[in-house]
């Protein structure tokens, strides 16, 4: 079992309270993260009506979604350069202002090639806030602290996940443009960033041995990194299948309320907190690889469940257990990389973990598309196609991987506290 370096001392008085408002302000950045672009997702269908005239409407309309992995991609590298080099409460500043002001761009617009446009510059606020907020946590917690502050940044973004689709929903009740409006909830997050951050990067002499300890084991950390990039890729392949494809699996089953359908694929967000939150558990008796074993085909097995669901309350068994899966898996890599991250590296392998997993994002759509048949055949290739993935990580775990893992995970980096 991984053993667990000493908690960080208590803290007392005023800065206790900023190491709390510090917490939340990374947990509410954070929920914008993953779900942001997806909030506008139920308006899908209506924004298919509008644009109907356009070609190849249906794949352009589903591109609002995942479009903005497109400026993440470009822009994560060089963000995550700057966040290793100057100030990430800075960096994360400007990403939220970004996040916001080209977000709600939206609301006005009437041309979908233009819409597009801004969709990808919406990315780069998303991969600065992304990879700012993977870092802070690294860079503030470690241990047991930070396996269980990853566990609740899991859950939190679950939860995001369904405010934000629930509150698309509603809002695109009303008409396709007002869930753009969504956006500007970024811009209450910047004064807690300014009062609780420090712009520091100072780190002891004393932290930088350690991390050399971590550098002289770069085989294992990089067998590490490039299995968690594995498992994330796949991972939003799959769960971005949810809010740009099952609309329209809805519509054919007669709902067509975009409340509704909010309320529906908001299910493995809700469910993702549950996993997120029990991943804090399972990680002290499970490795990461046997953790995503069994969280990939849970994951795999709640897609194939929509492929063949005969009704509403099956689809939501299948919802469901979407949302468990998607839980553990992004808490175990995001807690599994945090503790074997480097602090002068993490700005770059934060940025490399957010380029793979918007990249997932950003081709998800098209490869449904790509898969022949109805989107009930594309479910069932995507659920064994997520089966499979977990059978390869029992197979490293079986073969012996997952023991040399076990040597950095007994030799946790513990790093001094940005304050």
């Amino acid at each position: 079992m991984e053993e667990i370096c000493p908690e960080r001392p208590t803290i007392n008085g005023q800065k206790q309270k900023y190491e709390t408002l510090k917490f939340i302000v990374i947990l509410c950045a954070s929920m914008l993260t993953i779900m942001g672009s997806a909030a506008v997702a139920p308006a899908l269908p209506k924004m298919l009506e509008y644009f109907a005239y356009v070609p190849n409407a249906d794949l352009l309309v589903s591109l609002v979604v995942t479009l903005p992995a497109l400026g993440i991609i470009i822009t994560s590298p060089f963000i995550g350069i700057l966040a290793d080099r100057y100030s990430r409460k800075k960096i994360l500043m400007a990403s939220l202002a970004i996040f916001a002001l080209v977000g709600v761009t939206g609301a006005f617009l009437n041309s979908l090639y233009i819409i597009l446009a801004f969709r990808i510059l919406l990315g780069v606020g998303i991969a600065g806030m992304t990879i700012c907020t993977s870092a802070l946590l690294a860079d503030n917690y470690a241990g047991a602290e930070l396996k269980k502050k990853t566990g609740i940044q899991a859950a939190c973004m679950g939860l995001g996940a369904m405010v934000l689709q629930v509150a698309g929903g509603a809002l695109a009740e009303i008409n396709w443009h007002v869930p753009y409006y969504i956006y500007l909830i970024s811009l209450l997050i910047i004064p807690g960033v300014m009062l609780s951050i420090n712009a520091s990067k100072s780190t002891s002499n004393h932290d930088h041995g350690k991390i050399g300890t971590v550098i002289s084991k770069k085989k294992i950390s990089l067998r590490s990194i490039t299995l968690i990039y594995i498992a994330t890729f796949t991972l939003l392949v799959l769960f971005l299948s949810i809010p740009t494809k099952l609309p329209f699996v809805l519509n054919e089953k007669g709902i067509s309320s975009t409340l509704m359908i909010g309320a529906l694929i908001s299910i493995p967000g809700l469910f993702g907190t549950v996993g997120g939150l029990a991943n804090i558990r399972i990680s002290g008796y499970l490795s990461e690889v046997k953790t995503n074993c069994i969280a990939f085909i849970i994951l795999g097995g709640g897609i194939f469940v929509l492929s063949i669901a005969p009704d509403i309350s099956t689809m939501i068994i299948g919802l469901i257990m979407i949302g468990i899966a998607f839980g553990l898996i992004n808490a175990t890599n995001m807690s599994w990389l945090c503790r074997i991250a480097p602090e002068h590296s993490r700005g770059k392998i934060f940025s490399g973990f957010t380029t793979i997993l918007f990249l997932g994002e950003l081709v998800s759509p098209i490869i449904v598309q790509a898969i022949p048949g109805t989107l009930y055949d594309a479910y069932a290739f995507l659920g064994i196609a997520g089966i499979t993935l977990g059978l390869i990580f029992a197979v490293v775990s079986i073969t012996g991987i997952d023991e040399l893992l076990v040597v950095i995970a007994k030799n946790p980096v513990r790093l001094k506290s940005r304050e």
